[in-house]
């Protein structure tokens, strides 16, 4: 991800739409973790370190490691957790075992040389009965400009990460679009509007947003959240997973 970006996600990832929303996803999914005080998680990735606070703050710890230095400045600079320089490829490395272990936006990236080495490399890190929580972006067909700003090289299907999961010895709790409006106003970003000669982009898909804005755009997904309780998604921007270290 381009340096500017994380000091944007710092600047908007407390009250942004897109992040509230899917927050407040997540939590729902943590729900099924019982004993967060009890439990340690190490956050793979953690950008601008806005999640310490906002989505892992139930747990009894959170540690973070990235491999970009102003994702580590900015986390060590919004919160009082351990925030380390690490290559995600490298997890093995880390002596520490955790009870949950997240990447948030982070398989999808140019840096991950082989994403299920990585997630072989979690299961090791993981305690006895730990978690694996993933959110990345949903099919390809939805790369575009915005995945060249962030440096994304890869999109996932539902059926694909959970195929890889079980095959290496994860048992899937939850697994789950997110995003079903989302999916067709990107689509139609990335396939058309994108398509128009001379059109570019130099920033990515997040940025400041009005407040009539950011209160109509969560309060849709938010709706779409609840309209969706009951059944899965068909489809979405995204994926959400819990698996488990059997």
């Amino acid at each position: 991800m381009n340096k500017s970006e994380y000091r944007l996600y710092s600047d908007v990832e407390h009250d942004h739409w897109w992040f509230r929303a899917r927050r407040e996803a997540l939590n729902e999914i943590l729900l099924k973790i019982d004993d967060k005080k009890e439990k340690s998680v190490l956050d793979v990735g953690c950008g601008a370190g806005g999640n310490f606070k906002l989505l892992y703050n139930s747990f009894k710890s959170a540690d973070g490691v990235d491999n970009n230095s102003e994702a580590v400045y900015y986390s060590r600079k919004n919160s009082d957790n351990k925030v380390e320089l690490h290559d995600a490829n490298a997890l093995s490395k880390i002596e520490t075992h955790y009870d949950l272990v997240s990447f948030l936006d982070v398989l999808y990236h140019k840096d991950i040389i082989n994403y299920l080495s990585v997630l072989r490399d979690t299961f090791e890190i993981l305690n006895k009965d730990g978690y694996i929580l993933i959110a990345d972006g949903a099919f390809n067909v939805l790369s575009g400009q915005h995945s060249e700003y962030v440096h994304g090289s890869r999109r996932f299907t539902k059926r694909k990460l959970i195929s890889d999961l079980e095959s290496l010895g994860y048992e899937i709790i939850i697994s789950r679009y997110w995003g079903f409006l989302l999916f067709f106003i990107i689509f139609l970003k990335r396939r058309v509007i994108e398509k128009i000669p001379f059109f570019t982009s130099n920033s990515s898909n997040v940025e400041q947003s009005s407040p009539f804005v950011n209160s109509i755009s969560y309060s849709l997904v938010s709706w779409e959240r609840r309209f969706f309780k009951y059944f899965n998604m068909p489809f979405g921007s995204s994926i959400l997973i819990l698996a488990k270290r059997k």
